[in-house]
């Protein structure tokens, strides 16, 4: 069975039809409508149905997590944990002993840092590759739980982790603030959500990255990976001619100060998802408010305010890195059930 699962704590239930799992020989079987889920490689795989741009999503991921795992942005190390600590703003005796759920685990960097800390982490993606590396990155840690499922299918009841994060992944489902609506309530009253999305600041910016996002997705990922890497040597050339005057070229910062294969994971993991949705802080404030979380702390403060520096020097994929507390009774506005049909609805309409 898969390393870390402990259903008295930790209860499942089918991403189908919402009946509770039994756990079984070879995995964990619905006692409602008899969905079968396996276990393999210690990964419980609970992904019954996908809709054909999550199911591309998926396989653009697949094909990112498995080429970059050399890449050093991927390299799991101890400096990780001060990494992570640095990003959340939290002391590091915030995750001890704590029940975490991580959605969109990826390649397992901040699974293995919160594990590290002491946490009893359950670590979510729909990707094959993902699910593969982060249970083969914390193998050697304590209590880490890998499950293989969708953020709009979870296999989990209401209420039952003290802190969940979904880093960098929500804008990239067809809806950023359904998929929000959807692991907003697996948080405790009292506990925390923290979310990483990205954000809208330089419309120009927007602009000529989307261009180019339509035209690099025509390609074939091994394709796209190639021209990625000439994008990486491209803007570093034409980045130093335009610093100072308009920076204007996509992912210019990021291909100015990274090593060339980290540079590539980037504009890689930009280019190739079927969505990538900006946002702004306020409107990601509004979501946090709308599901029930007061004591709400910005942890990516924007680096320009005045319009002409953002116009010169911002980011169009800034980060909204956004965190806040569920108090007691929860959600101020509708119920599971209501929420649940949401979903479904958004979903069915993004096939």
């Amino acid at each position: 069975m898969p390393v870390g699962i402990d259903t008295s704590t930790l209860s499942l239930r089918c991403p189908r039809c919402k009946a509770d799992l039994r756990k079984g020989q070879t995995g964990y079987d619905c006692a409602g409508c008899g969905e079968a889920y396996p276990v393999r490689g210690d990964v419980v795989r609970m992904v019954p149905s996908l809709t054909r741009v999550e199911e591309q999503t998926r396989q653009a991921f697949d094909f990112e997590h498995r080429r970059y795992r050399s890449a050093a942005y991927l390299r799991i190390s101890p400096d990780l944990i001060q990494a992570w600590l640095a990003d959340v703003q939290l002391p590091r005796d915030h995750f001890k002993g704590k029940t975490v759920l991580d959605v969109g685990c990826g390649s397992g960097r901040w699974t293995y840092a919160m594990a590290s800390l002491g946490a009893k982490v359950v670590a979510v993606d729909v990707s094959d590759a993902a699910v593969e590396i982060t249970r083969a990155v914390t193998s050697g840690l304590g209590e880490v739980t890998v499950i293989q499922a969708s953020v709009f299918q979870l296999p989990f009841r209401p209420e039952q982790f003290d802190f969940v994060v979904s880093w960098g992944v929500l804008h990239h489902t067809c809806h950023t603030e359904t998929a929000f609506r959807a692991i907003a309530p697996l948080v405790r009253p009292g506990g925390w959500l923290h979310v990483m999305v990205y954000e809208r600041r330089n419309p120009i910016k927007v602009w000529g990255t989307e261009m180019l996002r339509k035209v690099m997705r025509r390609l074939s990922p091994e394709r796209r990976y190639r021209w990625c890497g000439r994008l990486v040597i491209g803007n570093r050339l034409v980045f130093q001619l335009v610093r100072g005057f308009i920076a204007c070229v996509p992912s210019g910062d990021l291909t100015a100060t990274l090593d060339a294969e980290t540079a590539q994971f980037g504009l890689y993991d930009w280019y190739s998802p079927r969505y990538n949705h900006l946002h702004r802080v306020a409107e990601v404030c509004g979501w946090f408010r709308n599901a029930g979380f007061e004591d709400l702390c910005v942890t990516s403060p924007i680096k320009y305010r005045r319009r002409l520096d953002v116009f010169r020097f911002g980011q169009c994929g800034g980060a909204i890195s956004l965190r806040g507390k569920r108090r007691a009774g929860g959600a101020s506005e509708g119920s599971a059930g209501i929420e649940e049909r949401r979903l479904a609805d958004v979903v069915g309409a993004a096939v």
